[in-house]
């Protein structure tokens, strides 16, 4: 995916840059929701193979496939976890033959499934946080505006 950006400042092969919301996200809102601000734009570290100085507007590529494994990752693992949780704790529940509420104790245990997950996603984000894998590219620079106004 593509995107235009403005590069804020430069570190050895790597830019902050601003990027400007992808057009399919324009309308959505919910990032500003999620992170409690009302901002339109994103700032990301990118590798900076083109040597683009603080200032200039850049196209900034990101790998789909890396998009789509990200979001697998943070989505659907932990809905998995907190359902297969939920399911063995009925099945150890009935097992156990606990006097406690079946329903509550697998619920319990699909949260703490969940929250397993989410402790590893995490663990796992530290570890390839500065893995040029995922990180965006600057691949080119915005000679004119006119390009990037759309």
């Amino acid at each position: 995916m593509e995107q235009f950006g403005l590069v804020i400042k430069t570190t050895n092969n790597i830019a902050t840059v601003n990027l400007q919301r992808h057009l399919t996200c324009e309308s959505c809102g919910k990032c500003g929701i999620l992170s409690g601000s009302g901002k339109r734009d994103l700032t990301v570290e990118a590798l900076n193979p083109i040597q683009a100085k603080s200032g200039q507007r850049v196209i900034v590529e990101t790998d789909d496939r890396q998009i789509l494994f990200i979001s697998f990752m943070l989505y659907l693992v932990p809905v998995a976890a907190l359902l297969a949780g939920i399911y063995l704790g009925l099945a150890a529940a009935a097992r156990l033959n606990l006097v406690m509420n079946h329903e509550l104790f697998a619920v319990l245990a699909g949260l703490l499934m969940m929250a397993v997950i989410f402790t590893l996603i995490r663990l796992w984000d530290r570890r390839v946080k500065n893995d040029p894998k995922y990180k965006p590219v600057i691949i080119g620079l915005i000679q004119n505006e006119e390009t990037c106004a759309d």
